[in-house]
């Protein structure tokens, strides 16, 4: 007898394959890690296994860092993040202190990550708070080097997989091929795994309560990533049906392979421009494969992150001219780099602050450090080649702008760019991110000054609503299909347009196809988004009347949730 199972969706898709079953003794082992046995030890020997252990696991996650981002272009930052943890001076001054008191490297490295961990879950600041799972998977992989375990458990056939809860690494190690899908008992959709999973193109459904206890080893599962369902052992007839659909998912995605080098626009011919979210060279190839139509986000600030000295001009140049060759002809947005606190520079000493999401980072950090701006800005004027045909359009973004007076200081200095460089800004379009309130508060003052607006979703929501996205308890409350979100963001398109300026969307709901379509109807000209997301909104939109949308999406303003948003868009889909 079959059992159905409901969760939340993660990732679309659907699949039907045997269940490979992980199931984790990490936590036996950090237990017993620090439930130490009191024998005598030699400190100095097992500070030194510790030390190797941690090394040794920032020196991997660092390669397999490397390894992914041709895969996962931006999303393969998370695991330099984790590379982070693992060479932390703070986690490794407790392992020191704790070893010196007689402790296993074992116990010594679980009670550092886990008091590492107890001050971020006690941290104001959201961000921090939510990646307690992350300082988890990086004290996992240290207890592997200091157990031997150089080898994860991985399906021999193509399968299921099925876990409490994947960790970043162990969604990123298993092979692609052989994974059908991806169900969790724990996890949230802004779960580090499921983003991964979304990025890589796996189905996956999460929260899925008692589903280990409901599955066994090799049982037959049915996945449902759109919906969040899951069946456990399906008849024939049930079997049937989802082996159809599957079925349905490759044509699809075959006609979605066709449409690749069609331009993005509605089913009455209005374009609406899709382009991709570049996060680094990794992401260049993937963008032009899924027929990006140039890209709307550029994040340069990986060149800054990964540098122990700053960036010559020269070197910033050889980045922005290769994103430029990828995309002849068509619209490049660089945004100038957004780093804060919680991104710290390795080459620039700061205080550190409390709540980094509100602190000095993005444009504020370009302004306090203008040599640090002025540098990037003649980087990105010099990589630019006027009477090319072989390269992108270059737009100049820039992010965390809170009011108009940022702007005039911002658009001052690329022009003292220019003038070193001996060069003008002739097509040269210039714009801002608005992810803060205050600046769509202030779209109309902003508007004449910029070429475009950029909305930035996945911040403008935290601060809208005062919520952190991964934070799994508030994972629903931020929504890009709120009601209100809707009129704020419909009110700065008016007003941009008004001025002539067009309005674009890179954070997370442009590749939502609810929210997209809702946009749309609201009447935004792009939409960028991570390069795999690009074909099903493509196709979508396809689909779909421009002016019917208007019409939806007036009505939409005016729904009582965003619960009521989605079921009336969802309705036009049908």
């Amino acid at each position: 007898m079959s059992t159905r199972l409901e969760g939340r969706a993660a990732s679309p898709g659907v699949a039907l394959a045997p269940a490979f079953v992980i199931r984790s003794d990490h936590g036996a082992d950090a237990r017993a890690a620090t439930a130490d046995d009191g024998a005598a030890r030699d400190p100095a020997h097992e500070r030194s296994r510790a030390e190797e252990a941690l090394e040794q696991t920032e020196d991997r996650l660092s390669e397999l860092a490397d390894e992914m981002r041709e895969q996962l272009g931006d999303e393969a930052d998370i695991f330099l993040a984790h590379a982070d943890f693992a060479g932390d001076p703070e986690v490794l001054d407790r392992v020191r202190a704790t070893t010196a008191e007689g402790a296993s490297a074992e116990a010594a490295v679980t009670q550092a990550f886990d008091s590492f961990r107890a001050l971020l879950a006690a941290s104001e600041d959201e961000y921090l708070a939510g990646r307690a799972t992350d300082i988890d998977d990086v004290r996992d992989q240290v207890l592997d080097v200091l157990a031997g375990r150089d080898v994860a458990p991985v399906p021999l056939e193509r399968s299921v997989v099925v876990a409490h809860e994947l960790t970043p690494s162990q969604t990123a190690k298993l092979p692609r091929e052989l994974i059908a899908a991806v169900v969790c008992e724990a996890g949230s959709p802004t779960s580090h795994a499921a983003i991964l999973s979304r990025a890589l193109g796996i189905p996956a459904v999460v929260g899925v309560a008692g589903l280990l206890d409901a599955i066994g080893e090799d049982a037959l599962i049915a996945v449902d990533g759109r919906e969040g369902a899951v069946r456990i052992a399906p008849d024939e007839s049930e079997q049937a049906d989802i082996r159809a659909r599957v079925e349905e998912d490759l044509r699809r995605k075959e006609r979605l392979t066709e449409l690749r080098n069609e331009p993005g626009r509605t089913a009455d011919g209005r374009h609406i421009e899709l382009a991709a979210n570049v996060g680094g060279p990794g992401d260049l190839v993937a963008a032009k494969e899924h027929g990006a139509e140039g890209s709307g986000l550029v994040r340069t600030e990986f060149l800054f992150q990964e540098a122990q000295d700053e960036p010559t001009i020269d070197e910033q140049v050889a980045f922005y001219r290769e994103v430029l060759a990828a995309f002849p002809g068509q619209r490049v947005v660089f945004r100038t780099m957004d780093v804060g606190a919680d991104k710290p520079l390795p080459f620039i000493t700061r205080d550190p602050e409390e709540n980094p999401a509100l602190g000095v980072r993005g444009l504020r950090l370009g302004l306090l450090r203008p040599e640090l701006l002025t540098n990037q800005l003649r980087a990105l004027l010099r990589a630019r080649a006027p009477d090319s045909t072989d390269q992108g359009r270059l737009a100049i973004m820039f992010p965390l702008v809170s009011t108009s007076d940022e702007v005039r200081k911002a658009r001052a200095a690329l022009d003292r760019a220019a003038a070193v460089e001996q060069t003008t800004l002739d097509g040269i379009e210039v714009g801002i991110m608005v992810e803060v309130p205050s600046a769509a508060l202030a779209a109309h003052r902003i508007a004449p000054l910029v070429d475009f607006f950029s909305v930035g979703t996945n911040d403008l929501l935290q601060y809208l609503f005062a919520a952190d996205r991964l934070v799994a308890e508030l994972a629903d409350l931020p929504d890009a299909a709120d009601p209100d979100v809707l009129r704020l963001l419909g009110q700065v398109i008016e007003v941009a347009h008004e001025h002539g300026a067009w309005v674009g969307v890179c954070g997370e709901a442009a590749a939502d196809l609810v929210v997209a379509a809702a946009l749309v109807g609201l009447g935004v000209d792009e939409l960028s988004m991570t390069p795999t997301a690009i074909p099903e909104v493509k196709d979508t939109l396809r689909r779909l009347d421009r002016d019917a949308l208007a019409k939806l999406s007036a009505e939409a303003i005016t729904a009582d949730s965003a619960t009521d948003v989605r079921a009336l868009v969802e309705r036009a889909f049908a």
